[in-house]
């Protein structure tokens, strides 16, 4: 009985270095490429239109709280409004017949 060591074939070393090619040089010529690309995109002249980075969350701040205000008071509307319509005293929330023998 032999026992036949297999040697990697030509093919399976083609497919590894095609793999290599994919997994390693392409993204870093990909990265070369786009750091130059960033490069000149950065290097623009400045403009005169600058945002005031403490008004902007000032802005924000107050369009959240806006929002939230509003959100809130619908929640305590819609509390108000249960607890008041299903109250133990409200007539129109009393069992309408008698309850005895009925079972639940």
């Amino acid at each position: 009985m032999t026992t036949e060591r297999s040697e990697p074939s030509m093919r399976s070393n083609i497919i590894f270095g095609r793999d290599l090619l994919f997994s390693l040089v392409i993204p870093i010529i990909a990265i070369c490429f786009l750091s130059i690309i960033m490069g000149q995109a950065f290097a623009q002249e400045a403009s005169q239109n600058y945002i005031i980075r403490r008004v902007e969350i000032w802005s924000l701040f107050y369009r959240g709280m806006t929002a939230a205000f509003v959100v809130g008071a619908l929640v305590q509307g819609s509390i108000i409004y249960v607890c008041w319509r299903f109250r133990e005293s409200n007539k129109k929330n009393m069992p309408r017949e008698s309850m005895e023998g009925v079972e639940r």
